[in-house]
């Protein structure tokens, strides 16, 4: 049934007026207005009845009506077809509708009936002229647009999320693909940066470099670290023996094939998550001591989160097994990285993962026995 037809069917409620109060003074928007206002308002609303999967306002039509439940329940949904997601739940005392006949712009979401419900129902000119007179109104409203926006920009930085993560993953194992020997390398680096960077934010040492989004830009970009090496030839990618120093020159600049992609990115989408992409692309195979490649960077010149790549994808690739090399034990793992700090690691970070060092082997022991990349890590948040 949609809202025009509401419209038409409502009944004029002036013997429920009462019963109408009842549910007003319930409400966030018009609790505390006073008994006379209170009053006058609940003889404009109207009563209208819907059945279990009617729907009552359709996104993308023009907003008339703002609903208040009085009985059942509702869902509020967003999208079309096998892409419709539910927003929220209503029922009893919940309103909807406002935000389209404030911003005088279609209907944002559909409401459905879940169940049989009872609608008091306000027309769009009585309640702009309601917040004309009153001014608690209005600022309450006010304060629920604002409520409202913020809950739909989450949705849509999460859904924004959700896709970029899945570019993602699928531009790394493109990359991966040519390489037998990578297996799970992209999720166990992946969870290893990602461990890292969370314990780090609790070192006083980084607590004010490391923080929550930096943490969940590490999880969605760390995949991305050698994405350059789509520019790689096989002879030289795919060379089981050891590479000659031209050879070496040629995998290096897959940094910065890396970087310049992330700089293409960056133009059309400047958002930290992929200037932190950058960073660690461009970065990882820098040394803390300065002798690392592409641009010879040293110590706390390199960003951080190309550090923390650049321990996380060495101690992989300590304890995997490659062609031309058994893994490290754990011991064996252990001791590489502290011979390596202050040379190739910073060593604060080489610190913190050391501390912490059976979390890293218990990451690693999880994919020890896989054979297919593993579902439950499909997302971060």
């Amino acid at each position: 049934m949609r809202e025009d037809m509401a419209k038409r069917l409502a009944t004029d409620i002036g013997a429920d007026i009462m019963h109408i109060e009842s549910y007003l003074g319930r409400n966030e928007l018009f609790m505390g207005l006073g008994l006379q206002t209170i009053e006058r308002i609940a003889k404009e609303f109207r009563k209208a009845a819907f059945k279990a999967g009617d729907s009552i306002i359709i996104e993308g039509s023009r907003g008339e009506t703002y609903y208040l439940i009085a009985t059942g329940e509702a869902t509020v949904l967003k999208g079309a077809g096998v892409g419709q997601r539910e927003l929220q739940r209503l029922g009893p005392g919940d309103g909807f509708g406002e935000m389209s006949l404030v911003a005088d712009e279609p209907r944002s979401a559909t409401v459905k009936a879940v169940s049989d419900v009872e609608l008091l129902c306000l027309d769009r000119e009585q309640f702009i002229v309601l917040m004309d007179q009153e001014e608690r109104f209005a600022q309450r409203i006010l304060r629920l647009l604002s409520q409202r926006l913020r809950q739909s920009n989450q949705v849509a930085t999460l859904d924004l999320l959700r896709a970029h993560q899945g570019l993602i993953i699928s531009l790394a194992e493109l990359a991966e693909s040519r390489d037998a020997d990578t297996g799970a390398h992209l999720y166990r680096v992946r969870d290893h940066c990602t461990l890292l960077a969370k314990l780090m934010s609790a070192d006083v040492r980084f607590k004010d470099d490391v923080d929550p989004d930096f943490i969940e830009a590490i999880y969605y970009v760390s995949p991305l670290h050698d994405i350059g090496k789509v520019s790689i030839p096989d002879a030289i990618l795919l060379k089981q023996g050891k590479l000659t120093p031209a050879e070496f020159e040629v995998i290096k600049t897959h940094t910065l094939v890396g970087g310049h992609a992330l700089d293409t990115v960056l133009q059309y989408c400047d958002l930290q998550m992929f200037r932190i992409a950058r960073d660690l692309v461009m970065s990882h195979h820098e040394r803390y001591d300065g002798n690392g490649y592409p641009s010879g960077i040293r110590g706390e010149e390199i960003p951080l989160a190309a550090r923390i790549m650049g321990i996380a994808d060495h101690y992989d690739a300590l304890r995997s097994k490659r062609v031309y090399k058994e893994a490290f034990t754990a011991e064996e793992a252990i001791q590489n990285l502290r011979e390596e700090s202050g040379k190739r690691f910073d060593p604060a970070v080489v610190d913190v993962m050391l501390a912490h060092i059976n979390l890293f082997e218990e990451i690693h022991d999880q994919y020890a026995e896989m054979e297919a990349l593993p579902e439950k890590h499909a997302g971060f948040l």
